[in-house]
């Protein structure tokens, strides 16, 4: 019985000097996978009308930065260009090899949208934020199947000068045979468009102009190049 205690004290050493082998060759193993020391070589920023080259400014993180201060310090980085500027209202962060993006939400209502008997604000990003209800200050989103569709829509009428997407009411997706991608905007000067979920932001720069040239409300039409009509004609 002594013999036999003796030989577990004489192996216990040993086990414990293989379990820290171990656990070495592991952390050796993820940090030769991670390398916190390697270098940022591209950043990739979606920062909607914010220059990008503020958002990096603000930021504090360049091209050359090591992996580790983007890896570490990502929420304070975000906090950081929050304290800054005041048209930001959500940062996000993703490191992923030598490639840092940063997403950047604006402080810009892109609209409302209910679902399941809840009212949501929606962001630059289209991040949603409940609400009781909508306060006039932003579209009301209908129609649409899925969130990726809502973020990609928010994102566009975002992207628009602040005057036209105060004169955008309602916003329905709204497809058919002929564009799987329709969006339809109820316009509060009385105009109603058909545009592409595609294209619409680059078109819509153009609604003002045409909108002006209408001699009544009607129908402007930005699916496949642009023309308007007025109610009842084409």
């Amino acid at each position: 019985m002594q013999e036999e205690y003796s030989t577990m004290e004489e192996r216990s050493p040993l086990t414990s000097a293989w379990w820290a082998l171990a656990f070495f060759a592991v952390l050796a193993l993820l940090l030769f996978i991670w390398q916190p020391w390697g270098k940022i070589q591209h950043i990739n920023v979606d920062s909607g009308n914010i220059p990008t080259e503020t958002i990096e400014e603000q930021m504090g993180i360049k091209t050359g930065s090591y992996r580790y201060q983007a890896f570490l310090q990502g929420r304070f980085l975000a906090n950081r260009v929050k304290h800054q500027n005041g048209k930001v209202s959500r940062v996000s962060t993703q490191l992923s090899g030598d490639t840092l993006t940063v997403t950047v939400a604006e402080k810009i209502n892109a609209g409302f949208i209910r679902e399941k008997d809840r009212w949501y604000q929606l962001d630059s990003n289209g991040n949603r934020q409940p609400v009781n209800e909508p306060d006039g200050r932003g579209p009301v989103y209908s129609g649409f199947k899925s969130r990726n569709q809502v973020q990609k829509v928010a994102k566009a009428i975002s992207s628009l000068d602040q005057m036209i997407r105060q004169d955008i009411g309602e916003v329905k997706f709204a497809p058919d045979e002929n564009n799987d991608e329709k969006i339809i905007l109820v316009m509060n000067d009385g105009n109603t468009v058909y545009a592409s979920q595609k294209t619409m932001a680059n078109k819509m720069k153009y609604y003002a102009g045409i909108a002006q040239a209408m001699d009544k409300p009607g129908v402007v039409d930005l699916q496949i190049g642009s023309y308007s009509y007025a109610y009842g004609n084409k």
